[in-house]
């Protein structure tokens, strides 16, 4: 009878402690890694093999120092010297860029702050005039007041370029225009007479110069239409007719109201 023959046993390895002979010191130096205390002088633990010399050195550096590091070996050689004279002009065109654009833009973005902010106030024209009006619709008839009395450019005459105008006692900022269309508030009354549709209103600052131009455009229906637009230094401010409602030979183009509203 065969016998199968027996395994030779492994042996396994026999953990030895350690026996920590050292004495404890006043100038023992501390591993940074497992705490073991080692004498003054030894470059390495003398438990798990961690340097010794320079504990200052052994820390790792903050995360800035590291990537100066890095950039500082890869500025190695031609190209990377270049690297940094590169860098310091692309910073300077940037801030150069940066400060053109809050000179140019930076007041117009306070101003609009301020306009979404501010309560807006009525100002009153110091004087009108127009470059027409038919007999009992005075340009005066526009800003009195009154939405039942109304201008109207003269009779017979093209709508189209006729103007009303307006002149203000000291420059302001423009931000709203509020219009009441046709000749009166009446719905009965309203389609009477004929209604500016659109009106290209122009700006001019204290010296005479434009200082904006916009054509708007009017519903066909009573009552009233605000138009937001904001301009700045309006001393005189011109609203004429481009387009009209329900024209007919025998009807006035009717502009019952209009107010102005500056920033308060």
């Amino acid at each position: 009878m065969a016998v199968r023959p027996g395994r030779e046993a492994v042996r396994r390895p026999r953990v030895r402690e350690v026996v920590d002979d050292h004495v404890a010191a006043a100038d023992d130096v501390s591993c940074r890694e497992c705490g073991t205390a080692n004498p003054a002088g030894r470059s390495f633990c003398r438990r798990c093999g961690t340097p010794l010399d320079s504990p200052s050195a052994l820390a790792e550096p903050p995360w800035w120092k590291r990537l100066l590091r890095r950039r500082g070996a890869r500025r190695r050689g031609p190209a990377g010297r270049l690297r940094r004279p590169l860098t310091w002009l692309v910073l300077l065109l940037a801030l150069a860029a940066l400060g053109w654009a809050a000179t140019v833009y930076g007041p117009s973005a306070v101003n609009a702050v301020r306009d979404r902010f501010s309560k807006p106030s009525s100002v009153r024209p110091e004087s009108v005039r127009a470059s027409s009006s038919a007999a009992g619709h005075p340009a005066e008839l526009a800003v009195d007041g009154a939405w039942n009395r109304y201008w109207a450019p003269a009779a017979g005459r093209a709508p189209d370029g006729q103007w009303l105008e307006a002149s203000f006692a000291a420059p302001f900022r423009l931000t709203d225009l509020l219009f009441h269309s046709g000749s009166s508030d009446r719905a009965d009354e309203y389609l009477r007479q004929a209604r500016p549709a659109s009106l290209t209103v122009t700006a001019w600052d204290e010296g005479g110069r434009k200082v904006g131009e916009r054509t708007v455009a009017l519903e066909d229906r009573p009552g009233e239409q605000t138009v937001r637009l904001t301009v700045s230094d309006v001393s005189r401010l011109r609203l004429t007719i481009r387009t009209v409602h329900g024209q007919r030979p025998s009807r006035l183009v009717a502009l019952g109201e209009v107010e102005f509203f500056k920033r308060f």
